[in-house]
């Protein structure tokens, strides 16, 4: 995954449909719109992340729904226009907007303290989630899921296991 432009960010979003068809959404909706700008060398560098509607620079009304949050960098000869008219119609109310810092994260800590490289790495699990996905006969056991994730987890000595609470969060 490239170091992404952060002036050159495309933000466009897709409503979630259905928790329970989430990872079919995701092979259905996502991959093949990024594997198709990836395969025609226009996309340098994407994200997404699951938000509410107030993530959405107020392009929502204020809902209880989530969304699929994409940001994405078109490649240095392609235009943001030209690269925002080859997002399929899903790809709701795509605009430019620059990327700076991100929640709960401290950029002293970063290369150069450049948020650049916090969003590459954000860009590397986005990238890491779709493979996943591509590699899996559906549906995916969450104890297999679980399995991959302490494979992250275990490398940076963070335990012997990665901890998983079933429909809900562990709070800070």
């Amino acid at each position: 995954m490239n170091i992404p432009d952060l002036s050159r960010i495309i933000d466009t979003y897709i409503p979630i449909v259905s928790y329970e068809n989430y990872y079919n959404q995701l092979q259905q909706e996502l991959i093949p719109p990024i594997r198709k700008l990836q395969n025609e060398d226009l996309l340098n560098w994407f994200s997404f992340l699951i938000h509410s509607s107030e993530h959405l620079s107020n392009r929502e009304s204020m809902d209880n729904k989530l969304y699929i949050h994409l940001r994405l960098e078109p490649k240095n000869n392609v235009t943001i226009d030209m690269f925002i008219t080859k997002l399929p119609k899903h790809f709701i109310k795509p605009i430019q907007v620059p990327l700076g810092a991100i929640s709960g994260l401290d950029p002293s800590f970063l290369q150069d303290e450049n948020w650049a490289y916090a969003w590459k790495l954000l860009g590397e699990s986005s990238e890491w989630v779709l493979s996943l996905i591509e590699s899996h006969k559906k549906p995916i056991p969450l104890n297999q899921i679980i399995q991959f994730l302490h494979f992250i987890t275990n490398p940076l000595l963070l335990g012997g296991k990665c901890i998983f609470f079933p429909n809900g969060f562990l709070p800070f």
